[in-house]
């Protein structure tokens, strides 16, 4: 009855035991909630089947599928996975990039931005995004761990726990110049800085949680000026944008080489500079910094008066907030010799909805945030990935087009905030407060009750309880985990039949079985 054979793709599905976000009580503006929760958990394990199981090379790194070198690893990847990992509540994973960007991409001081799909570096010298971003989650990290909801880890490659590297990065951040004397964040360890900069980098939220952690703390403070200095001097201010390249003093940087993502010689709100919304958002909302406030009200008056969460969008800056152009078309995001995966760059899509999500839930009313969660609504099919699985409308916004990379995680952020999961974690534990009661729009009242259908009879799981014991069955052979509702794994097996020996537990339990093709769910009460 019981098989206890491994099937071989459950050694794959073990690289994550996740099921919830990580669940921290807070007041944070949010809306739809359970619905986008929900969500977030299902695009998290899409991430892991698309992005890091197929790759070899680099087993462990977040793989760019389609990027100018598919099947690439970059270090912004590193801190984007380790950012959706720890908040997704799944420290395996988060362990695991963490210690192969330790043996793969370290370099001493900062980690080296590329890995070309043979797994050796092709793109030396750091950049800033990803430092910040590691440095950021060792932090939380290693908060969750003094609060006893993660078990401590120290890195095989490196000989240090999360507190150790996070101060090594901030450290090297300023010796090896990826920001500047007077508090300029350069986009790389001495390149840019008083030349250039990357606007869409600057995160003034992490620089104080830094401030607060780095033994020299003041030091951050002085970027957290510089920051808002710089965006205050963007030629698209009053719009709420910045160039995805400017000089520190508001200039044109006047050149098309900077960068994967820079579009009009660099003087357009495109994807780079998009990211400004996210990480000055976060600010406003944990800090309740007013220049954050200021630059978030001028984006969200300028996207209301374009049409709201249905004009989210791409702009350019010289011409007072225009669309980028219709038919201007995008090859080189995947390389293909055969072209068949060009995209407009005009676009309207999870990423952008996502990304002006974040003024919304900052500055916005309660209809604003409830339009930007329907519009994303449209934009997520219920499976494990944010998009269209085939677009119709001829916007190309699905997955043959998508990069399923980029566009993932932005979607991912921009939601975790709509849902508020993405949480100032140190301030959380140690100032905790009583959650808020969120917005909620037609998505979330209609969605909830079928997702609770869902978990009380879905997908074909029989139960059967016996004395001591649960039987469950599905029809194929699965990998089996039992969660508690704080996301633990109790129990795995494989096989079509799992003969859980409950041992005098008792409570509510979510199973989930995944086959090749299936994943099954089902919340189960044993007693």
């Amino acid at each position: 009855m019981f098989i206890s054979r491994i099937v071989p793709f459950c050694m794959a599905a073990a690289f994550t035991t996740s099921f919830a976000v990580l669940d921290l009580p807070n007041a944070q503006p949010k809306v739809d909630e359970a619905y986008w929760n929900k969500a977030l958990d299902s695009t998290w394990q899409g991430l892991i089947r698309r992005n890091i199981q197929p790759y070899s090379a680099g087993a462990g790194l977040i793989h760019r599928p389609k990027s100018e070198t598919p099947g690439d690893a970059v270090s912004e990847g590193v801190g984007y996975g380790m950012l959706v990992s720890l908040y997704a509540n799944d420290q395996a994973s988060f362990n695991k990039i963490w210690e192969e960007a330790n043996s793969s991409m370290w370099g001493g001081c900062y980690y080296n931005w590329q890995m070309n799909p043979e797994g050796k570096i092709s793109g030396t010298g750091a950049a800033s995004d990803a430092e910040e971003d590691v440095a950021l989650t060792l932090i939380f990290a290693d908060k969750l761990v003094s609060a006893g909801k993660w078990q401590p880890y120290t890195s095989a490659k490196l000989g240090s726990d999360y507190k150790t590297h996070a101060q090594k990065i901030l450290d090297c951040m300023w010796s090896s110049k990826q920001v500047t004397s007077d508090g300029i964040l350069a986009p790389g360890a001495g390149w840019g800085g008083y030349s250039f900069v990357n606007p869409g980098y600057f995160s003034p939220a992490w620089y104080k949680i830094f401030a607060k952690f780095d033994s020299n703390g003041d030091r951050w403070n002085t970027v957290v000026d510089k920051s808002y200095e710089i965006i205050s001097k963007s030629p698209g201010y009053s719009m709420g944008m910045v160039p995805d390249w400017m000089t520190p003093e508001g200039g044109w940087v006047g050149s098309a080489g900077l960068g994967y993502n820079a579009y009009f010689e660099s003087r357009a709100f495109f994807k780079d500079a998009i990211r400004i919304l996210w990480r000055v958002a976060i600010d406003a909302i944990w800090f309740d910094e007013e220049r954050a406030k200021a630059f978030l009200k001028n984006a969200l008056t300028f996207i209301n008066s374009k049409g709201g969460a249905k004009a989210a969008n791409f702009y350019q800056i010289e011409n007072a907030g225009e669309l980028l152009p219709a038919d201007d078309k995008w090859f080189d995001f995947n390389n293909s010799k055969d072209k068949t995966t060009w995209r407009y760059r005009s676009e309207h899509s999870h990423l952008t909805i996502g990304m002006w999500a974040t003024a919304a839930m900052a500055v916005g009313e309660k209809e604003d945030r409830i339009a930007f969660s329907e519009e994303m609504g449209k934009f997520y099919e219920g499976g494990d990935f944010f998009g269209k699985s085939r677009d119709e409308s001829g916007a190309l916004e699905d997955t043959l087009h998508n990069e399923m990379y980029f566009d993932q995680f932005l979607a991912w952020f921009g939601t975790s905030m709509m849902s508020g999961a993405f949480v100032n974690v140190v301030d959380a534990i140690d100032n905790p407060k009583a959650a808020t009661v969120g917005d909620s729009s037609s998505l979330s009242r209609t969605s909830i009750e079928a997702v609770k259908r869902r978990l009380a009879n879905s997908a074909g799981i029989k139960v059967a309880h016996l004395d001591g014991a649960v039987l469950m069955s599905v029809p194929v052979d699965a990998c089996w985990e039992i969660f508690d509702l704080n996301g633990h794994v109790v129990a795995n097996a494989s096989g079509k039949d799992f003969f859980w020996k409950t041992r005098g537990q008792s409570g509510i339990y979510i199973v989930k079985a995944r086959s090749r093709s299936q994943v099954y769910s089902r919340k189960i009460s044993v007693r």
